[in-house]
């Protein structure tokens, strides 16, 4: 009986796994929508260069829909993975530190729900006859991050709401930098079969990857935060305006470009490392 249990809960786990390859998938394509920004591949506004600029760019592709449907399909699966390891008891102590953890599980499983849902709406529109489809169903201008910040910072007490997060956000951010800096990854995934050259080469996607999320996530809390203290939504931007608000400083496209790179890598280091990840 209890290796029947065993069997299943490594069934279960396996069907997790598959949530990090969808995510590191959404964080490559990003990576190559930010370095065309970086090299002005793109004219500016034809492609945002964040998730919702990776599912359309997945949608452009052959079999588009098809591609969207079965990320989505993992990025659900990794919500629940998130909300999961925020609510059951024992996957964290209850101290600060792990009280953040847990909401930083929460929050990031309710985004990558939204996320799969957008992706869902889009492979459904990419099948459909009417090519305007697609355009309309996702990423529309109700759904822009200004166009959401000034619709909560319209709410009461929405102005401390828009604070919160962003703070969530930077520490979140800063968490991720610290695991980068100091290897904490590592004790993510195992690692017991892998030889030292192939061992120090996943560390160092680690560490570039996770730096340069926590430099993305921190731009995009630090430009929240700016718009929430303000008052003024037409200052707040998500992860696309982030990027583009980085290649208007002084060598700002070299940075640009760098980000690009390292946001790949990351993508990269999900995907190589999802068989890998230790889960309860």
């Amino acid at each position: 009986m209890h290796g029947d249990r065993e069997h299943v809960l490594e069934r279960v786990r396996a069907f997790t796994r598959y949530g990090w390859l969808s995510k590191g998938f959404v964080f490559v394509i990003i990576g190559v929508l930010a370095l065309r920004i970086a090299t002005r591949s793109w004219p500016d506004g034809r492609r945002q260069a964040d998730q919702q600029g990776a599912l359309r760019t997945l949608a452009d592709q052959p079999l588009g829909s098809i591609l969207l449907a079965a990320t989505a399909v993992g990025l659900i699966v990794f919500m629940l993975w998130n909300i999961t390891q925020a609510v059951i008891p024992g996957s964290t102590e209850l101290d600060a530190f792990g009280v953040a953890k847990r909401i930083g599980w929460f929050g990031l499983g309710l985004f990558y729900g939204a996320l799969a849902v957008a992706g869902f709406r889009l492979a459904w529109a990419s099948g459909s006859p009417d090519e305007n489809a697609a355009g309309s169903t996702v990423g529309g201008s109700d759904t822009e991050p200004a166009a959401l910040t000034a619709r909560l910072l319209a709410q009461p007490g929405g102005r401390w709401v828009a604070i919160v997060a962003a703070i969530v956000i930077v520490a979140v951010a800063l968490y991720h930098g610290y695991k980068g800096v100091t290897y904490g990854f590592v004790d993510d995934i195992d690692t017991s079969d892998l030889d030292d050259d192939t061992e120090r080469w996943i560390g160092r996607l680690g560490v570039a990857g996770f730096l340069a999320r926590g430099l993305v996530l921190g731009l995009v809390g630090a430009l929240l935060l700016e718009a929430a203290i303000q008052f003024d939504p037409d200052d707040a931007v998500g992860l696309d305006g982030a990027l583009r608000e980085l290649a208007t400083v002084a060598y700002g496209r070299v940075l640009l470009g760098i980000v690009g790179f390292g946001l790949i890598v990351a993508g990269s280091y999900d995907m190589v490392t999802f068989r890998r990840q230790k889960l309860r």
